[in-house]
């Protein structure tokens, strides 16, 4: 069982954001409607969910459950900073009286005091913020492949952290930058410990390794290993989705239009939309049909624009969708657009693209001869 973040109106229409127990996304949609519950948008895969939402010291659940909402929904700055005082409010406000006071009778003491206090969270705030900082810096350098950088940095955020789902996110980047430096077996048997350390979260060590393999250029073990994280998975629609991408990229294009027109959209966290219709777009592409796909891609690369800008976890998304999406403006008969749609990521589509995505690129975008 997990505990899955979700948003929803009650039976009253109050909005919600709370946790549902639950082992799969269809009984945590079911157990939410049955208790009134409408417009359900499940934050969370169950996997991803059985290693996160450990308590926060200090906040209720309610209190744990908006914060994480309103970050998962729009990540920065700005929008833990109102969360913090959100739920300090209540204190703050009585500080902000004593502040006043201490002006209005022109009380040096209460004045320190209430100042000291006032600043006193803001301070605690930032001090912990400056782990997520350096974790921003290392999604930017993993995103642009500077290794060293991500070397440096990896280690500083494990000795900070008690997230075990961190930790492995640590290990899988290292472990992808060693198999792209054409290391794979070494990278694969330093990834083998988490497999039973992730044993109450079935599917997404299969998923994780399927990148190391991404990275390697080992397409038929990528695919093979997400197939296995999606049966782990049981059949999740999360993970279902990473199958499909898999397969009209490396494997059966069939298969890959099969399962998206099969998914349930309302057991899908926020960001799946945009993947589905990156995937629709690239089986357009792939059938030959650019003027079709044009739409799909168009769309899909907007909405991972729109991520990139709160966060750098969206930006390898982005330079691979705008790769696809340049292929496409090219096959349409718009090689400028296509060459402008890829000027500002094509860095980083050199790092993480697949060898296909590079090879249609140097031929049909930029034109470079084999």
């Amino acid at each position: 069982m997990s505990r899955i973040l979700y948003r929803a109106k009650s039976a009253r229409g109050a909005d919600v954001a709370d946790y549902v127990e639950a082992a799969s996304a269809v009984e945590a949609r079911d157990k939410l409607a049955a208790a009134g519950m409408t417009d359900i948008v499940l934050l969370q895969s169950p996997d991803i969910a059985a290693l996160s939402n450990a308590p926060l010291p200090g906040l209720t659940q309610k209190q744990q459950a908006r914060l994480r909402a309103d970050l998962m929904e729009k990540p920065g700055l700005a929008t833990a900073l109102r969360g913090m005082i959100r739920i300090n409010r209540v204190g703050l406000f009585v500080v902000f009286v004593l502040l006043v006071l201490g002006v209005w009778r022109q009380n040096l003491p209460l004045l320190a005091i209430a100042a000291t206090l006032l600043l006193l969270p803001f301070g605690i705030f930032f001090w912990k913020r400056r782990h997520l900082d350096r974790y921003q810096r290392l999604m930017k350098a993993y995103a642009r492949g500077q290794w060293d950088e991500v070397r440096k940095l990896a280690p500083l955020l494990r000795s900070a952290t008690t997230s075990k789902l961190l930790s492995f996110d640590l290990d899988v980047r290292l472990a992808c930058i060693e198999a792209r430096e054409g290391r794979l077996a070494s990278a694969v048997q330093g990834m083998q410990h988490w497999k039973n350390a992730l044993a109450n979260a079935p599917g997404i060590y299969e998923a994780r390794l399927a990148s190391v393999h991404n990275a390697a250029r080992d397409y038929a073990g990528y695919l093979d290993l997400m197939e296995q994280a999606a049966e782990l998975g049981k059949q999740d629609p999360s993970r279902l989705i990473d199958v499909a991408l898999a397969h009209v990229k490396f494997g059966n294009a069939a298969r890959a239009q099969a399962i998206l027109d099969g998914l349930d959209v309302t057991l899908l966290p926020p960001l799946a939309p945009k993947f589905i219709v990156f995937a629709y777009g690239l089986l357009r592409l792939r059938a030959g049909e650019p003027d079709d796909a044009l739409p799909h891609l168009r769309t899909a690369t907007e909405g991972f624009l729109e991520s990139s800008l709160q966060s750098p976890a969206a930006w390898t998304a982005l330079a691979i969708c705008s790769g696809y999406h340049a292929v496409t403006l090219a096959r349409s008969g718009r090689p400028d657009a296509a060459r402008q749609m890829i000027a500002d990521v094509l860095p980083i589509i050199n790092v993480h693209g697949e060898q296909p995505l590079l090879d249609m690129l140097q031929h049909e975008v930029l034109n470079i001869a084999a």
